[in-house]
């Protein structure tokens, strides 16, 4: 009792020390490490809204021009319009144009004959005769007579052909270094989303209805996608996210301000992503200063008919939104940290009392157990993790002294099996020597028989003889593989061939004197790699066995087909005899199992078959009723 009032004080100090220590060490290493990863996170999951941002804005781009490339399609299909274009009616066909784009909203639609001439425009109502084949979009539907839709850049001649409100909307201010003369002060050019769509008339293709949407100063465009993607969200009065459309590399629609409140269109993306969105046509998503303000930034090229980058699509987030959140939770996380670590040290003394405490009962129910006394329990009232421990520690002792039972149970059945198998490698190196020297006469005279008396009519029964003789020699061998595994001796056979040759034996035998064999042998049955001896020695037992069940006679059917799904031949042993019992069916593989008479057999037959089979990487199995008969199931690779 001294002796553990002197160590119990130090083991708590020990404790508390180490707790104290592992709090104040932690906690230190929580801080920077909680600094960092939070610092990581919070960018890794800027960059990560800023990609589902982009993925968003494309679709509502793609969407917008599926919308146009569909209404287009409808457009084509309508009676009046072909019959406007077939008759050449012009007044017809703006009328009709005119109704469909009140209800799309297009900057141009026009419809071309069979050759890509305009014939009308819903806009700029008197151009018309001009050939629009040169636009790749119409030229596509010119020549593969399908629809086509996408985005694409428009000459200044094209944008005024129609109409010149059009071309002027296009026309765009360059915000440039004055001493940089590569670029020009102004660009009339003008990106717009096309889509043409085919007419036909009694499947005949009689033209095309084509429209666009230009997309310069489109600010309804960009603004839906701020609205829908960022809402109306705002740091110091600043809207929080942007959109923006670029023509190559010229900003034509956005709603990134200048500091005077203007859209800042005119201005170029920079040089780094010019370089990897529109020549190396990859996404590019990071920080960049944009105008006058850093920007978690995402850009992705758009592309036309010709998978060529025609234009980006830009959206973008402040930097100092995520600069916010970043100070926030590292400040939260700072105290959070402090208060843990506070409450940790707290907790240290009752931990320690109910850890210590009941440390004792389990090393002396442990030295107990490991003395052999498994009578020994805990007994402890608490709920808490000591008292599941109890629990478990108790139930561990019923299932350690459950596992010595069984264990020596075990022991004692794998010594008996164990004794089993060395009489029966006894017995087997007995066969194998007693059985041999007979053999080996018979086999010798049988040979000097058959040589003597080859041009009999003796000399088949004779090569049967010698053919047996050297068969009984592996049956010897199969029952010494029962013991130890044996080669195979593979090569390619016939498996009916096979099995007529065992059966031509069988057949003579005097049990078999009233069996009726039935062979059910499929054609085109392949050949197969197995040790023809070996599988002769499994068909034998199996009809033997057979046999044995049918002492009043019966039939014996022997089915062979092959399964081209599983590759495998399967081979079917059936007969009409007594059958299996239900209980006797999961045995009967088992080494030593007879259902025979005591000296009528040794219980080792269906074993050697079921290793052989094993051995060839096939399967055995059985199925039967009793009184009417068993079916034996061998499947092997093919």
């Amino acid at each position: 009792m001294l002796l553990n009032a002197i160590i119990r004080p130090t083991i708590k100090v020990r404790l508390f020390l180490s707790l104290i220590s592992i709090v104040l060490f932690t906690g230190t290493a929580f801080i920077i490490i909680g600094v960092w990863i939070i610092n990581k996170n919070i960018l890794s999951q800027a960059y990560d809204a800023i990609q589902g941002h982009l993925n968003t804005a494309r679709y509502i781009y793609h969407q917008q021009t599926n919308d146009i490339s569909t209404f287009l399609n409808l457009a084509a299909s309508r009676s009046l319009i072909k019959e406007a274009l077939l008759n050449k009616d012009r007044d017809q066909l703006i009328d009709e144009l005119e109704k469909i784009n009140r209800i799309i909203g297009l900057d141009y639609l026009n419809v071309t004959d069979e050759k890509g001439v305009v014939i009308a425009r819903a806009n700029n109502k008197d151009v018309y005769g001009d050939n629009a084949g040169f636009e790749p979009c119409v030229r596509h539907v010119l020549e593969n007579h399908g629809p086509c839709f996408g985005t694409d850049i428009l000459s200044s001649d094209l944008l005024l052909l129609e109409g010149e409100s059009l071309a002027e909307r296009a026309l765009i201010k360059v915000q440039s270094a004055a001493t940089d003369q590569r670029i020009p002060d102004f660009e009339d050019r003008g990106l717009s989303i096309i889509a043409a769509s085919p007419i036909f008339e009694d499947d005949r293709f009689a033209g095309l209805v084509f429209g666009g949407r230009l997309l310069n100063n489109n600010f309804e465009f960009v603004d839906n996608i701020k609205n829908l993607v960022f809402r109306d969200e705002k740091i110091n009065d600043v809207e929080v996210g942007s959109a923006t459309l670029f023509m190559e590399g010229l900003r034509i629609s956005t709603n990134v301000k200048r500091k005077d409140g203007t859209r800042a269109i005119g201005t170029r993306v920079s040089e780094k992503v010019y370089e990897k969105v529109v020549h190396q046509q990859k996404i590019w998503v990071d920080k960049a200063f944009v105008v006058n303000k850093w920007f978690i930034s995402g850009y992705v090229p758009i592309n036309n008919i010709k998978d060529e980058v025609v234009g980006i699509l830009y959206v973008g987030m402040l930097e100092e939104k995520y600069d916010q959140i970043r100070r926030n939770t590292t400040m939260l996380f700072l105290i959070m940290t402090i208060i843990g670590a506070v409450i940790a040290v707290l907790l240290s003394f009752s931990l320690i009392k109910r850890i210590i405490y009941p440390l004792n009962s389990f090393i002396s129910a442990s030295k107990e157990i490991a003395d052999g006394n498994y009578s020994r329990k805990i007994h402890m009232e608490s709920k808490d993790e000591m008292g599941i421990l109890a629990s478990s520690f108790n139930k561990m002792i019923d299932a350690i002294f459950e596992r010595d039972q069984i264990l020596k149970e075990s022991t004692q059945s794998q010594i008996a099996q164990s004794e089993k198998l060395a009489s029966l490698g006894r017995l087997a190196s007995g066969i194998a020597h007693e059985v041999n020297n007979p053999l080996t006469g018979i086999l010798t005279y049988s040979s000097m028989l058959s040589e003597e008396l080859r041009d009999t009519q003796y000399k088949e029964d004779l090569d049967i003889i010698v053919k047996e003789t050297l068969r009984c020699r592996s049956i010897v061998r199969g029952i010494l593989d029962f013991a130890r595994e044996t080669r195979l001796e593979r090569s390619l056979v016939n498996i009916c061939d096979v099995i007529n040759d065992t059966l031509k034996i069988l057949e003579n035998h005097i049990s078999f004197h009233n069996i009726r064999v039935i062979r059910n042998f499929h054609e085109s049955i392949p050949d197969i790699s197995v040790d023809e001896n070996q599988i002769k020695s499994v068909i034998n037992n199996l009809c033997l066995n057979a046999a044995d069940a049918m002492p009043e006679g019966g039939d014996l059917k022997i089915s062979v087909h092959y399964d081209d799904n599983l590759n495998y031949v399967i081979i079917e042993i059936s007969d009409t005899g007594k059958g299996i019992s239900e209980e006797n069916l999961s045995k009967v593989f088992d080494p030593f199992f007879t259902t025979k008479a005591p000296g009528e057999g040794t219980g080792l037959g269906l074993s050697v078959s079921h290793g052989i089979i094993n051995s060839h990487e096939g399967t055995i199995d059985v199925r039967s009723h009793v009184g009417k008969g068993a079916t034996f199931t061998i499947k092997l690779p093919a």
